[in-house]
């Protein structure tokens, strides 16, 4: 990946864990919503950090950050799935659970960043260029 490729990757991984800080339900931010309610949407407080959907977007935004660092498109790529899976789950679990889950309109631009940032990174590892192969993608 070009040097431009990595500083975008970099900035990349600062948005997923500013995202994480944003709200995605009323007050609630990332790091108060357990894992559990990937799976049981009615769960939306009750979290440790280390429990939390906030962990796994900051492991994605590591190895965001590493992929950056270190040149690897196949980190990137990786960072980019999870962190457009994590809150993607999390947003369609809660549509098909409309009775116990949180209704689509109070869902906030955290979860929804989240979405966009992972995507951003998965279209940068595809479009970026090679610096040791030039010609390949």
């Amino acid at each position: 990946m070009t040097t431009l490729a990595r500083l975008i990757a970099f900035l990349l991984s600062l948005a997923v864990v500013a995202c994480s800080v944003l709200p995605w339900v009323e007050t609630a931010n990332a790091w108060d919503l357990p894992l559990r309610s990937l799976v049981s949407p009615a769960r939306t407080t009750g979290s440790s950090m280390v429990a939390s959907i906030g962990l796994g977007l900051a492991i994605a935004a590591a190895i965001l950050l590493l992929g950056s660092l270190v040149n690897s498109r196949a980190l990137v790529i990786l960072g980019g799935l999870v962190t457009v899976a994590l809150p993607s789950i999390w947003i369609l679990s809660n549509a098909v659970a409309r009775s116990t889950g949180v209704p689509l309109n109070l869902i906030q631009v955290g979860a929804y960043g989240s979405v966009v940032m992972g995507f951003v990174a998965l279209v940068l590892a595809a479009v970026a260029t090679d610096t040791r192969l030039p010609s390949a993608r």
